[in-house]
């Protein structure tokens, strides 16, 4: 069991030495690339405290200037790197590990220039009356209501004060009957699937003479060939578009209904299930809405917020980069979600040269960005654009300039790569859209296959290698398996040693302690590498992620807790729990343990605790 931190260091030197590893140059408290010095998640530093008060380690500094993101971090030589949105674009940030503050925090200087032409490009089509702002009905009419992210919220302003001065601003600039009212004719496209969100009921009004007003202005809008109903074709852009589905009565039979909405089902849907409501807006509706969804935001975007809008990753799950910088001696290699790929100086932030993987080398972005932490190897920087021309690219890591594309060829996901000897060949294994593979580094020639691990939403979990074998972990309720490698000549075959559902890793990662995988399904499990045998299954922290040093695992979940557990193969024993603030996005930056610090990145906040021993 490695329960003394004298038998888990011994592992741990054991499990570094069977594996030809990602090593980056790393000296004492370095922790220059994603999931550390040798890319497995393990630390081999020494002296960290074995137990945690209630309200966690003692905080040594914390700041909120990386931006939002999930990009975790590379140090070196008391310089940390990681990647962030900040104030909507996307920034490569240098602080100082001893206090934070901030070496720099730079743009590729390519992708700077782009967003500058970008900007003044766009500002020629959406700002209508050339004043240098962009007002609400100019960003609606021309970004719709994403735009609402970007505009940042005055804390001293009055809040309702404010709510009502923007919407009198808004229905004096697009209430075009100047009823002092916005119909769905004059508002709806501009509101999308908000306008149904501020219409409030009246319960004083007839509902039903309500809803037979309604029910004629919007035939009156959406019956385009006069039949006296509206097919689903004919609701797009109307309002009866967001409501079609429950309006359309089901038969009972079938449960479906037949795409088409009479005068009958429209008036009832508006009079059982909207009743009260009139179909328009007005300015009192308009500044409640505001007041409580957009409080001291005036829906004017000034240059800056204008240029946020444009400068960085977007997605529904979370704005910013996903992928950990890669430090290699005195440069930084950096992906952002987007796809730029950029080379920097350590010491100064200046663009040593930049690629982008869609553009340059003809990839794939996946569904949720490029999420890959490239990978140094000897001269060549590894990444893995997608593609038809070659899953993975390796570049020259002075210059960028292409060396080899791979024979495989699949989309790209969300995993890192890894580089090992396996079966007597130095290869580069990744973990793509359809394939756990492995190609030649020599020359990116495809030598072996294994899928059962992958699904076909997200596959993200850096792979494990130890000597022949492999294993490769996916949510989804998918699982994990190892397969074994060999070789007969130069032909290599993949053959599955177990393949098991309990340990299903969506994004936290798994690490190879001794004998045995610790990481995250729905809880925190811990199975035997080489037969799949379940050794424990633990609550923990929910689902998240783990780092390991000194006979301990650092824990934090996605519900914004952390915690400290023994590194023990025969049951979980955990040795301090806290929590830390919930932004409104899970906490999916994995965490360093360095130098004797923990550092949780949550978000635009990083904080560096002492979880050193007294």
């Amino acid at each position: 069991m490695l329960r003394s931190p004298r038998v888990a260091a011994l592992v741990v030197a054991l499990a570094s030495a069977s594996f030809v590893s990602a090593e980056v140059p790393a000296g004492p408290g370095d922790w220059p690339q994603w999931r550390g010095p040798h890319r497995t998640n393990l630390s081999d530093e020494k002296g960290y405290a074995r137990e945690w008060p209630a309200e966690g380690p003692p905080v040594l500094w914390q700041v909120d200037t990386v931006g939002v993101g999930y990009s975790s971090l590379a140090i070196k030589d008391g310089l940390i790197v990681t990647q962030g949105d900040v104030d909507g674009v996307e920034q490569i940030i240098c602080l100082k590990a001893e206090d934070g503050s901030t070496v720099w925090s730079v743009q590729p200087e390519p992708v700077a220039a782009a967003l500058v032409a970008k900007i003044e490009s766009e500002l020629k089509r959406v700002d209508k009356n050339a004043d240098g702002t962009i007002d609400e009905g100019e960003a609606l009419a021309a970004l719709g209501t994403n735009f609402l992210g970007f505009d940042k919220a005055d804390e001293k302003a009055d809040a309702k004060k404010a709510a009502a001065e923007r919407a009198a601003r808004l229905l004096k600039q697009i209430d075009a009957d100047a009823d002092g009212k916005l119909s769905f004719a004059e508002a709806g496209k501009l509101f999308q699937q908000h306008f149904g969100k501020i219409d409030k009921a009246d319960k004083t009004v007839d509902a039903a003479a309500v809803a037979k007003q309604r029910t004629d202005a919007a035939l009156k809008l959406a019956d385009k060939n006069g039949d006296g109903a509206v097919a689903k074709q004919e609701a797009g852009g109307s309002p009866l578009q967001e409501p079609f589905t429950r309006a359309d009565v089901k038969d009972p039979a079938t449960g479906k209904g037949d795409d088409s909405l009479s005068r009958e089902e429209i008036e009832t849907f508006f009079a059982k299930q909207e009743a009260g409501r009139d179909g328009v807006l007005t300015a009192d509706e308009l500044a409640a809405y505001y007041e409580l969804n957009y409080a001291g935001k005036d829906g004017i975007l000034t240059p800056a917020e204008f240029r946020g809008f444009f400068g960085g990753y977007r997605n529904s799950y979370g704005d910013g980069p996903r992928g950990t910088p890669t430090i290699d001696g005195k440069l930084v290699y950096a992906e952002g979600g987007n796809g730029d790929l950029t080379c920097l100086e350590l010491a100064t932030g200046k663009t040593v040269w930049h690629k982008n993987l869609a553009k340059d080398f003809a990839g794939g972005r996946p569904g949720w960005g490029y999420s890959e932490s490239p990978l140094v190897v000897d001269e060549l920087v590894i990444v893995t654009p997608g593609g038809n021309k070659g899953t993975l690219a390796a570049l020259n890591k002075l210059t960028g300039e292409e060396v080899w594309r791979s024979s495989a060829v699949e989309g790209a996901h969300y995993a890192s790569p890894q580089v090992a000897t396996i079966a007597g060949t130095k290869q580069i294994v990744q973990f793509a859209s359809k394939n756990l593979f492995g190609v030649r580094l020599s020359d990116g020639k495809l030598l072996w296959t294994y899928s059962k691990a992958n699904n076909g939403t997200a596959n993200i979990a850096t792979p494990l290698i130890r000597g022949d074998f492999v294993y490769a972990s996916s949510g989804y309720g998918t699982g994990g398996g190892l397969a074994k490698i060999s070789a007969k000549g130069d032909e290599f075959v993949a053959e599955e040693v177990y393949f098991d559902k309990t340990l299903a890793n969506h994004h936290g990662g798994v690490l190879l302690l001794g004998d045995h995988i610790f990481g995250f399904g729905t809880g925190l499990v811990c199975q035997n590498f080489m037969t799949g045998e379940n050794a424990w299954k633990a609550r923990s922290v929910g689902k998240g992620s783990l780092t390991y040093a000194d006979g301990l695992f650092f824990l934090l979940g996605e519900n914004h807790t952390v915690a400290l557990a023994d590194a023990d193969y025969a049951e979980y024993r955990e040795k301090g729990q806290f929590k830390i603030d919930n932004f409104g996005r899970p906490a999916w930056a994995h965490p360093v343990v360095a130098g004797g610090r923990l550092y949780i990145r949550n978000m635009h906040r990083l904080t560096a605790y002492d979880v050193r021993a007294k």
